[in-house]
């Protein structure tokens, strides 16, 4: 092939193999939970926003690297040339490209065991600047409260979990359609016999025996939301809700 043809079809292929990263955490200091979520777009085509539950985080920057890890993983060396990587904390990349950054030792040792990672990219470029799609900021809320509810085993932390579960409680949007009430536009929920539709109520707890269930399991914020509406709001009682539910 003549060599003038060479460079443009090498320029294309590279256009062909950019890949944009966001990632996005979200951490409860009180219990160290955090909420990590990544979502990768190849040529212009988004793929679903992933996300996880870390049970215990010790700060938010760690939590990014975290989710940057696991974006890393999905995005593959070998699949992007051109890495555009969206996280919000500036201090990330400073890491990553080798400054001092005080007060997180930890997060220093996190960043370096990433480079080889990174090295498998030709190129990696940084923005921090940027708003999260809508839906990576809710694949992080739902794996945040899953840490939550989590954290909610330990009886000292059950109320006050289940006072931020109100406090998040408190954006669901409810509507009441023939079929009942329905949270956020996609979840059927109602309180008598109590049932969400929602991951968090579902299949958080689906191997889980009954016992346990009604021991440990508290009110995902939809159902929370519907007590509020219903006029339950003493924490203790909104958390012996579900422990009345059926199944």
């Amino acid at each position: 092939m003549p060599q003038q043809l060479l460079e443009p079809l090498e320029r294309g292929a590279t256009r062909r193999r950019e890949c944009r990263l966001e990632v996005a955490a979200r951490l409860e200091k009180r219990t160290h939970a955090a909420g990590i979520g990544w979502r990768i777009v190849r040529e212009g085509r988004p793929e679903p926003s992933e996300a996880r539950t870390l049970r215990r985080s010790s700060t938010l920057i760690a939590a990014e690297l975290a989710a940057l890890r696991e974006g890393l993983r999905r995005a593959g060396p070998g699949r992007c040339r051109v890495l555009r990587v969206f996280v919000p904390d500036p201090r990330v990349p400073a890491l990553l490209e080798g400054s001092n950054v005080d007060r997180f030792p930890r997060a220093r040792a996190a960043a370096d065991r990433l480079r080889p990672l990174l090295r498998g990219f030709p190129s990696v470029r940084y923005v921090s600047d940027f708003e999260p799609d809508p839906d990576l900021v809710h694949a992080v809320a739902e794996a945040l409260d899953a840490g939550l509810h989590a954290a909610a085993v330990r009886e000292e932390h059950r109320v006050w979990v289940m006072e931020r579960i109100a406090e998040r409680a408190r954006s669901v949007r409810l509507e009441h359609t023939d079929a009942g009430w329905v949270a956020n536009e996609r979840y059927h929920v109602q309180l008598e016999p109590m049932r969400c539709d929602c991951p968090a109520w579902t299949a958080r707890w689906a191997r889980t025996p009954i016992g346990a269930k009604r021991a440990q399991r508290l009110p995902c914020k939809h159902l929370v939301a519907l007590a509020l509406h219903e006029g339950i709001t003493v924490p203790a009682d909104l958390a012996q809700l579900a422990r009345r539910a059926p199944g």
